[in-house]
């Protein structure tokens, strides 16, 4: 239920299907498309077949981290994020 296609996922297809790519490039790009949404749930479910043993604690650590600096990571992200918008609105003004 997690993997079923919302409407955000349909609309990152559209965008790469709208970018008339080659038919191997399109794949490719449908690929990455898909490790990048799928990272959250991908990578614990490697980590748990490759390293069991080490997996637990690693998970706990990283939550652990996000508890102590996700609202730092959240601001610096997002006001990168603004900042960049800014530029190209300004760019796209100008230009």
């Amino acid at each position: 239920m997690l993997t079923l296609p919302g409407a955000s996922y349909l609309a990152g297809l559209h965008h790469i299907e709208k970018q008339n790519l080659s038919t191997s490039a399109t794949v490719l790009t449908v690929i990455g498309f898909n490790l990048i949404m799928l990272i959250l749930l991908e990578l614990p479910l490697l980590s748990f077949t490759i390293a069991p043993e080490w997996t637990p604690g690693a998970v706990e650590r990283a939550k652990a981290w996000v508890t102590r600096n996700g609202h730092q990571a959240a601001v610096i992200a997002l006001s990168v994020i603004g900042g960049a918008l800014i530029i190209k609105g300004i760019v796209g003004l100008v230009g």
